[in-house]
């Protein structure tokens, strides 16, 4: 997929828009968003372990009546006329890499000048999963409205924002550490890395409680990805969102040269009853 501007400018400039003008996207937009839905030559560190993943663009216009009055947002989205919706196949880290494919394809909207926002909870679930012929083997993790948006936030938008913090994220003090869970890692310390973990920390998450944290070895070049245990519902918001930050670092290492692989392993070192590992980053 090819991106008009750097990956990282468009992470800083994404931001969730919960209101738009009640518009379908043009002939062309929709063109080219249907071609980045293919994600060709895409593949997450996750890709090996999951099954097939597929995204469409829906049409609510297309609706049935009845169907429109329960789409399932809430009154948290108004005016959208079209959604991104996705279905992967059930497995161990299927919402993690449907995490990164999703985010991939919000920031290529970004790039089109689009406005989106992640949806993992609020939505009709069973009513989209029908329209995007979800087999009984498939799951619907989340969905984003798409569209073009007015330049002021509506006074509700404004209100949700503020309710969620959405415009703070944690230090990095908080959740980049070095060798133990207490010894933050620095921005110093990160060295040629320092872009990376900031597209981590400011990648959107579930009412932006960024679940992630990350483990660097002393004296490796190799960090660990953890997420913040959680139950019930919300753990599977945390697996999406691991899947977020993760895109967030590979896309752009890649950008910025930065090589590396992703292993899962079985770590010996400082442990928490409160994360879960995920994932490593081994840099060359």
């Amino acid at each position: 997929m090819n991106f008009s501007r750097p990956i990282t400018s468009l992470i800083k400039e994404r931001t969730s828009r919960r209101t738009y003008d009640p518009l379908v996207l043009n002939p062309e937009d929709i063109k080219l968003m249907k071609k980045a839905m293919l994600l060709e030559d895409i593949k997450t560190p996750f890709s090996k372990y999951t099954g097939n993943c597929r995204f469409s663009l829906v049409s609510v216009p297309e609706f049935d009546p009845n169907e429109q009055k329960r789409i399932g947002t809430y009154g948290l989205i108004k005016g959208a006329r079209q959604f991104i919706v996705g279905a992967v196949e059930k497995s161990n880290y299927d919402r993690e890499h449907f995490g990164y494919l999703m985010e991939v394809i919000l920031l290529y909207a970004t790039d089109l000048g689009l406005g989106t926002c992640w949806l993992g909870g609020f939505f009709n679930r069973s009513l989209f999963s029908e329209k995007i012929n979800a087999t009984p083997n498939e799951i619907v993790p989340a969905i984003s409205p798409i569209g073009y948006f007015p330049k002021k936030r509506r006074t509700k938008e404004k209100i949700i924002r503020a309710a969620i913090k959405a415009d703070n994220r944690k230090p990095w003090e908080q959740i980049f550490f070095k060798d133990k869970f207490n010894n933050p890692l620095s921005e110093l310390d990160s060295k040629d890395y320092s872009t990376l973990f900031e597209m981590v920390r400011i990648a959107p998450s579930a009412s932006n409680r960024q679940p992630w944290r990350i483990l660097k070895e002393h004296k490796n070049n190799i960090y660990h990805f953890y997420t913040v245990k959680a139950k019930g519902f919300y753990e599977q918001m945390v697996a999406l969102d691991i899947g977020i930050a993760i895109s967030h670092w590979d896309l752009s290492a890649k950008e910025m040269g930065i090589t590396g692989e992703w292993d899962i392993k079985q770590l010996d070192l400082d442990r928490s009853e409160n994360l879960k590992y995920v994932i490593s980053w081994i840099g060359n």
